[in-house]
């Protein structure tokens, strides 16, 4: 019976609070919308304060990373990601590989997330590419 009580206690610790369930499903919104080149979706997702860096150092606001999805719809993969809440803001570290013409490229990913409202808003999006080794 204690092992049971014990055992029930430690998966407590390890499950996902309902604000990092609600992130993470934000983030999958993101990505669904983000591979289909889906503008509305996109905009709901984005923050009217949002910062949209790439690896190659650009920077673009809500409206122009919007555009950029919509017209070269995203194709890449996410291999793993960890998320942490901190109140009404939550980042989101992840190991992801983006596909294009020229190839694939391994990057990391932070993305930081603010709750508006009762919805959870992309706000700052940066990568950095993973060197060859």
């Amino acid at each position: 019976m204690r092992f049971l009580l014990v055992l029930t206690l430690g998966l407590a610790a390890f499950a996902e609070s309902a604000d990092e369930a609600a992130v993470r499903a934000a983030h999958q919104a993101y990505i669904n919308a983000a591979k289909a080149g889906d503008a509305a979706g996109l905009s709901k997702l984005f923050a009217e304060n949002l910062q949209y860096s790439h690896s190659n150092t650009n920077l673009e606001n809500k409206a122009e990373a919007i555009a950029a999805l919509v017209k070269g719809k995203s194709n890449f993969e996410v291999h793993e990601q960890k998320i942490k809440v901190f109140g009404k803001a939550a980042t989101i570290r992840a190991k992801v590989t983006a596909h294009n013409a020229t190839g694939d490229i391994p990057l990391t990913i932070l993305l930081v997330w603010v709750k508006n409202g009762g919805a959870w808003q992309l706000t700052e999006r940066q990568t950095t590419r993973i060197p060859a080794k």
